[in-house]
């Protein structure tokens, strides 16, 4: 385990090493009003670069922040070919401005916040190395109207077309039009891109060229000798993968007996599991029952996720929505390197492991080790190629504000193995096991792991000016995905042993020809619907970072509404389940019951998506109006339409559990490939007419035309399809617009605006709601005795939680002893399904 963090080990070391660049001749600055928030940038070129003077007779450059301390002294030296940098602030007037440069102006005072906008057809350099459309917005300024057209604007606010930096070129001046001092703009003083700005400017005054950003000594980007450390670390654990991976082979086929210790006991022939518990009978109460696990706990925890990702995060750990909104793009963009190099072995695993576990479980095992060894040899490759790209050419692109962020977030692939214990419990259909580590790893972790990593990684940036306060924060993000990783891997061994499963027989080398074809087979379909999906991610973050204007505090904004989209995720729990399921129903020709499992699913799917919906509408732009800072309240105009969005995921997620099941994985293929193309052409043509509106629109039109794409594919393909239309849609949609009307009662009564009244109505609108909507369900005759019985089922295997678990049926039982409406939309395949089910049961092999 020490290899693995070793990177983690020289981080510091690569992160507080610079590379001076010397000029030849070191340009002397006067610095005139707050130098606190400037010089930092002048000091981080090197110590010969810039000389700081305390008299302006001696200067080449005058940099005058917020203060003209004597504008006759300011504009003889500038007829004397001394550069000036005039940061204005509140106490700079218009007559001492013309004064000090000869350029009459008005000024007029301003506070709305304003992004920036580059006037692309000057050409000038400060749009060439500076990604303005990335930019903070920055609100304390002053808007300049001057007759003179002799000066020239070189940035202006998108908004309202005013000038926020500017020069005039007669006179090596140039103008920052909004304030720099230390209670002014500071999100935009935490940008990464700030201190080169200053440089910049200051070297232009001079006469000089400046260096090109990645060049800078003082950007935040590997230089020269971080990256000669990163490649040799990369070339020692690539090196010692394989020794390992050599080894483990040669003793795996000298002990090929090392493979039936799959249990503590041996699998005698003719063994059959007959009734040795319940989370052996097929059915579909195994899937189900996992999946109420990870309702109960999402619940439970969601509210306190919400209060930490909207409140806590943002306004106590990492103040910045730039960081936040880098760090959603970082792992958006990460998702297709990941799913491009699994090749889908993963989800092969799982499916192949439910399938072989009837009468071979040995077999299914191999898959797991072939997943193992791959993420582990592959995953070294992966990371030495993104290195190498985030090291060398990302600091020259537009995206060079992530390449420490790629390249810390990239080593979450050393060893990549650390998911295999929820997949081989996936694969077994301990569904109560799997769902546990789906919530400790998304949920739990990183609310244990990001307040330690960030906190420590933001005061290593405040102390190093080069980073910041919010560029820290931003690596320590990376840290703590990591951490989150690997502490779910150690939950995951002690559950796999406490359930009497062998976890060694994981990690050894049986696999032959036949698993590697297969795998592989299965999986390259698998990639390529996940990499066309993580494709159409990366296009987003293409268009978006070229067409979007001020997009880093945007998407900062969107990532905070769409963490209230995570709800709808606990839907994945399931579907995850079934796709286990189906894989074992459709391999031994039970139809029936295949169909039974997808018709559950939507079921299931249009259930929980209407009370998720009802409560997200009702009740989530409340509390991020009154939760969170201004900076964040754009989020509470996007969290609506996303919330109707996120309310026919389901219909895609289910699709693509009736393909995986079924080994047909080429449909996912092609349907997410259409629907991506489909996104990202809506795209592309109206963001830039409707900005933020364009991003719903071609979200909305390109999920939903998969999902009813799927379903009509699977009936001809895959196996019937059914979908019992008043269960799975009129009986949810009329429960969840009763629920909304009572949440927003409650709402009028509890609200104030406040952060207190904002959690308390959240945790009203989540916990104590969610039985009364499933007595809703109930009354409006959403149940027949079959389906209600069967989570009767579900509930009494749900262990610790069944009593949280146990509100859900109660309730739902009493809707449906006073619905005049009950049983008369029954689901008439059960009884046959059923049948099927338990003639699979006594085909299993005991373990």
């Amino acid at each position: 385990m020490r290899r693995w963090i070793l990177p983690f080990l020289f981080l510091p070391l690569l992160l507080a090493r610079a590379t001076p660049v010397r000029a030849s001749d070191a340009i002397r600055v006067y610095i005139a009003g707050d130098a606190s928030t400037v010089r930092p940038a002048l000091d981080l070129a090197g110590s010969g670069a810039f000389v700081i003077t305390s008299d302006p007779a001696q200067a080449d450059v005058l940099l005058l922040n917020g203060e003209i301390p004597d504008p006759e002294l300011v504009n003889n030296r500038l007829q004397n070919s001394v550069g000036l940098v005039l940061i204005l602030g509140p106490d700079i007037s218009a007559d001492a401005f013309g004064a000090a440069t000869g350029i009459p102006v008005q000024f007029q005072p301003a506070d709305a916040a304003v992004s920036f906008q580059d006037i692309s057809r000057i050409n000038d350099p400060i749009s060439r190395q500076i990604v303005w459309n990335g930019a903070p917005q920055v609100r304390e300024r002053r808007t300049v109207e001057t007759p003179i057209s002799s000066v020239q604007p070189l940035v202006n606010g998108f908004e309202d077309g005013s000038w926020l930096i500017w020069s005039i070129p007669a006179r090596n001046t140039f103008v920052v039009n909004f304030f720099l001092g230390a209670e002014n703009n500071p999100q935009f003083r935490d940008w990464a891109y700030y201190n080169y700005l200053i440089y910049h400017l200051v070297t232009r005054a001079a006469g000089r060229t400046p260096e090109d950003f990645a060049q800078y000594p003082g950007s935040p980007v590997p230089h020269a000798a971080e990256r000669n450390i990163l490649w040799i670390i990369l070339a020692i654990l690539i090196a010692a993968t394989f020794a390992v991976f050599a080894a483990v082979r040669r003793y795996s086929l000298h002990h090929p007996e090392a493979l039936d210790r799959i249990t503590r006991r041996e699998i005698q022939p003719g063994d059959t599991a007959g009734k040795t518990g319940a989370w052996e009978k097929v059915g579909f109460e195994r899937p189900l029952s996992g999946f109420l696990i990870g309702l109960a706990l999402g619940l439970i925890l969601f509210v306190p996720l919400i209060l930490y990702q909207n409140l806590i995060l943002p306004t106590y750990i990492l103040p910045s929505a730039q960081a936040l909104g880098i760090w959603g793009r970082v792992t958006q963009f990460f998702n297709l390197a990941w799913y491009f190099f699994d090749m889908g072995t993963s989800v092969a695993f799982i499916k192949y492991l439910s399938e072989y576990r009837v009468h071979d479980p040995k077999k299914g095992i191999q898959y797991g080790q072939l997943f193992v060894w791959w993420q582990a040899l592959s995953g070294a490759v992966q990371v030495a190629l993104v290195i190498g790209l985030a090291s060398t050419v990302v600091p020259s692109s537009a995206y060079a504000l992530y390449a420490w962020s790629v390249i810390i977030h990239s080593m979450i692939q050393l060893p990549g193995f650390y998911q295999v214990f929820r997949h081989a419990l996936s694969g077994f259909q301990r569904a109560d096991a799997a769902r546990i580590l789906d919530v400790a790893l998304n949920v739990v972790m990183p609310v244990l792991v990001q307040p330690v990593f960030v906190v420590l990684f933001y005061a290593w940036g405040r102390g190093h000016p080069a980073f910041g306060g919010a560029m820290g924060g931003l690596l320590g993000l990376g840290v703590a995905a990591y951490a989150a990783e690997f502490l779910t891997f150690i939950l995951g061994l002690l559950i796999y042993r406490r359930l009497g499963y062998n976890a060694g027989v994981l990690f050894l080398a049986h696999f032959d020809g036949e698993v590697v074809r297969k795998a592989f087979g299965f999986g390259v379909f698998e990639m390529l619907a996940s990499a066309a999906w993580s494709g159409g991610q990366a296009a987003e973050i293409w268009i978006t970072q070229s067409r979007l204007i001020n997009y880093a505090e945007i998407w900062g904004n969107w990532v905070l509404a769409q963490n209230f989209l995570f709800a709808f995720q606990v839907l994945q729990t399931l579907t995850d389940g079934v796709m286990a399921a189906v894989s074992e129903a459709v391999s031994h020709g039970k139809r029936i019951l295949s169909t039974y499992y997808a018709a559950m699913s939507y079921k299931w799917g249009g259930l929980i998506s209407a009370f998720i919906g009802a409560v997200l509408i009702a009740v989530a732009p409340s509390f991020l109006l009154g939760a969170t800072g201004p900076e964040f309240h754009r989020s509470a105009l996007y969290v609506v339409p996303l919330a109707f969005w996120g309310a026919i995921q389901y219909l895609s997620w289910v699709g693509d559990t009736v393909q995986l099941g079924s080994n047909k994985p080429y449909l996912k293929t092609i349907l997410t490939i259409g629907e991506q193309s489909t996104r990202i052409f809506f795209l592309f043509v109206l963001l830039a007419f409707f900005q933020v509106p364009a991003l719903i629109i071609a979200y909305f039109i390109g999920l939903l035309a998969k999902g009813l794409a799927a379903f009509v594919v699977n009936h001809k393909v895959c196996f019937p399809q059914k979908i019992y239309l008043y269960q799975s849609i009129a009986a949810p949609l009329l429960a969840g617009a009763a629920h909304y009307l009572i949440l927003r009662w409650i709402a009028g009564l509890l609200w104030r605006g406040d952060q207190v009244t904002s959690m308390l109505l959240f945790l009203v609108a989540i916990l104590p709601s969610f039985p009364v909507y499933m007595f809703l369900y109930g009354l409006v005759g959403g149940w027949d005795d079959g389906t209600l019985g069967e989570l009767k089922e579900a509930v009494d295997m749900t262990g610790g939680l069944r009593p949280v678990v146990w509100l859900i049926w109660a309730s739902s039982s009493a809707g449906a002893r006073l619905s005049p409406l009950h049983n008369r939309f029954p689901v008439r395949i059960r009884a046959a399904a059923m049948e099927e089910a338990r003639a699979l049961t006594l085909e299993k092999v005991r373990l």
